[in-house]
């Protein structure tokens, strides 16, 4: 027997912004509703006649305790009074996809794992891309992150930052929520569960996918090797990427079977005898404890000297270090 459609209505009197909001959230890959919108009462009575919507997003404007009682899970209230809407509210006038983020974050507090059905994925498993170095100061998050906005020319990608103290300030969030360690706490959760809180915590700079990076190393040390496997098939399991990039530390328990999971690793390199002598450590501990797997898929990569290092969302219009790692992404792609 064919499942019942999840349906979504957006509730809002402002048909302009009914129509945009609607067209970019059924541009949206994986969302589990069909989405329709209603700009009068009537047009929502009348809907709901014959329709019991999973969701209702409705304008704060327009809201009422009757409306609550017409959506099956739960109405999201719209803030469009100027954040003077009763309640947990979603801002109005702001881009899109932190409108999605919002609902989603909001929604998925609201469900368990039986009201709410598989994301059905469309596409082949995600390869997993390694990069992992126990040599400092070698470039490992920028070439982490412009191979991800390189690999996204190709398809869609998804970068993740386990660095022990992350300086990039793009890839942090700014009130500190919705970080990497946030997700974690959802690994044993359901998996669609999991997959809606993985969505309302996706970012994105300069067409790269991200989850912003844990606020301080310790939350990520402190999580079991098993947890961080479950963590990584999952994302995988989402099948929405092509490419899933771990900028991985040594903060990761467990890390040699976590770079066993990858397709394929970038290990970087350097020239002064510290990091050879490093590098010489690493691998002997690779061959000591059998991870001569790990060795086998890891591709070595000595950075050249950069006269000039891009911002991860300028134009990548060349310049050394771009140009060296398109070279280095033929044997992935």
């Amino acid at each position: 027997m064919k499942k019942q459609e999840k349906i979504f209505v957006l509730y809002d009197s402002d048909e302009e912004y009914s129509e945009m909001m609607c067209e970019y959230l059924m541009g949206c890959k994986g969302l589990p509703w069909k989405i329709t919108a209603c700009t009068t009462r009537k047009d929502l009575e009348t809907f709901c006649e014959s329709t019991k919507p999973e969701v209702i997003l409705s304008a704060a404007s327009l809201y009422d305790e009757s409306v609550e009682k017409l959506a099956n899970i739960k109405t999201i209230m719209l803030d469009d009074l100027d954040g003077s809407a009763n309640g947990e509210a979603v801002e109005k006038y702001q881009p899109a996809e932190d409108t999605l983020r919002e609902i989603l974050r909001i929604y998925s507090g609201y469900i368990n794992a039986e009201s709410l059905p598989e994301l059905l994925p469309d596409s082949e498993r995600s390869k997993l891309i390694g990069v992992f170095s126990p040599v400092r100061r070698c470039y490992q998050t920028t070439f982490s992150v412009l191979m991800g906005r390189l690999l996204a020319k190709k398809g869609k990608v998804l970068y993740l930052s386990f660095e022990f103290c992350e300086g990039c300030e793009e890839l942090s969030a700014a009130d500190g929520k919705g970080t990497l360690s946030d997700l974690v706490y959802f690994i044993k959760s359901a998996q669609p569960v999991f997959n809606m809180r993985f969505r309302s915590m996706v970012k994105n700079i300069a067409g790269l996918d991200y989850i912003p990076c844990a606020v301080s190393g310790t939350d990520i040390a402190e999580i079991p090797g098993e947890e961080w496997k479950t963590f990584f098939t999952r994302i995988c399991v989402l099948e929405e990427y092509s490419y899933v990039i771990l900028d991985l530390s040594e903060s990761v328990r467990g890390i040699f079977d976590v770079l066993r999971m990858c397709d394929c690793i970038y290990t970087m390199t350097g020239n002064d005898l510290t990091a050879k002598r490093k590098m010489e450590v690493y691998e002997n501990i690779l061959k000591t404890y059998d991870y001569d797997d790990v060795r086998g898929k890891s591709i070595k990569c000595r950075v050249p000297y950069v006269r000039r290092v891009p911002s991860f969302d300028s134009e990548l219009s060349g310049g050394e270090l771009v140009d060296y790692i398109s070279t280095q992404i033929g044997a992935i792609i």
